[in-house]
């Protein structure tokens, strides 16, 4: 059964040219970074640890509202910095976009890095007004599920003004991951651990809607996993809703966030 679940949950293996994705990725974050040093505020401390750091792009002219986008990689990988690029739409639109790093499994398990995700967004909550929307992808689009739970560690003041929250190809049940050996040998959750960390098993706690995207051409599984989470909490009292997008992967996807015009563009800034 274990080999089944890695391969429900294997994006690398699911898109045949993944690595080259990734470090795309990279390249281009570090382009994008150099062409808006000036729109650039970099390094914001929110703990102790190296990776408790956002980074913050500010729009042209005076912000719309903020939007908090977190970095994908299972909770095991990747950067903030891998993902800058993705700041041109919102920013195009008017908003501030502030990239959320947080430490990693196995350095940490999953419960400290939940908390170290609510203590950046509170800490950006506290040093931004105005309105909130956050975001993220794939681990990424599972903490801003969690986030907006009423498991996290999110205060009051910051839930009422979370206007969006937007899970694109995001996780919402973590208890098949327990049956994996890659995945669940670097968190080593059990059933008990999963069930509590699964935004599908809470309940919805903030004052916006929830917006689940997924690509049409991922894995079965994340999409599952996309529509579950915008249907339970329909009948929880939240307003969501769920998309697919037409010939996108699990990496493809992000590529509208470059576009102010592109659906997922606009999903992110409330348009």
């Amino acid at each position: 059964m274990s080999h089944v679940w890695d391969i429900a949950f294997d994006n690398g293996r699911a898109v045949a040219d993944s690595k080259e994705w990734i470090a795309r990725w990279d390249d281009e974050g570090r382009a994008f970074r150099h062409a808006h040093a000036g729109e650039l505020d970099i390094e914001h401390s929110y703990g102790p640890h190296a990776r408790e750091a956002f980074d913050v792009f500010e729009p042209a002219n005076e912000a719309q509202g903020t939007l908090v986008f977190i970095h994908g990689g299972y909770w095991r990988a990747l950067s903030r910095r891998d993902n800058h690029q993705f700041a041109a739409g919102p920013l195009a639109r008017g908003w501030r976009v502030v990239f959320l790093e947080y430490p990693l499994c196995p350095e940490v398990t999953l419960e400290s890095l939940c908390e170290s995700v609510a203590i950046g967004i509170n800490t950006v909550a506290e040093q931004y007004e105005g309105d909130l929307v956050i975001a993220g992808h794939s681990a990424g689009g599972h903490l801003t599920a969690f986030m907006t739970s009423h498991a996290s560690a999110l205060t009051g003041a910051t839930r009422q003004r979370i206007r969006r929250a937007v899970s694109i190809s995001g996780l919402h049940d973590l208890r098949p991951m327990t049956f994996t050996n890659d995945l669940n040998g670097t968190l080593g959750l059990d059933r008990d651990r999963a069930s509590a960390a699964s935004p599908a098993l809470l309940s919805p706690h903030f004052s916006g809607d929830l917006v689940c995207v997924v690509g049409a051409d991922e894995l079965p599984e994340l999409r599952r996993q996309s529509a579950l989470l915008a249907n339970i909490w329909t009948g929880l009292g939240c307003t969501t809703r769920a998309f697919e997008l037409a010939g996108e992967h699990h990496f493809s996807i992000l590529e509208g966030l470059k576009t102010p015009g592109h659906a997922l563009t606009r999903w992110v800034t409330l348009a």
